[in-house]
């Protein structure tokens, strides 16, 4: 494992047409900000890229929620979209 401390996110990311797309969708600037923190989040648990809390113990929504701040429900609501 690699000891990561930070994130490189490309200086043109709004100018990616499918970044537009994407906040111009109702809740699209949510849809931004949880991607983001799920980065950040991997980065913590550096795990292979795993998102796990103690040893295998993967995260949950509920967790998910609980961290970024949002209603269980808004992040499950998230999850089932494609």
């Amino acid at each position: 494992m690699y000891n990561l401390q930070w994130l490189k996110i490309d200086a043109n990311l709004f100018a990616n047409r499918k970044i537009q797309i994407l906040l111009k969708e109702p809740d699209g600037d949510t849809y931004i900000r949880v991607w983001i923190q799920l980065l950040s989040i991997s980065l913590e648990c550096n795990k292979d890229g795993k998102l796990l809390i103690g040893e295998n113990k993967p995260m949950s929504i509920e967790y998910f929620s609980k961290i970024m701040g949002k209603s269980y429900e808004k992040m499950k609501k998230r999850r089932k979209k494609k």
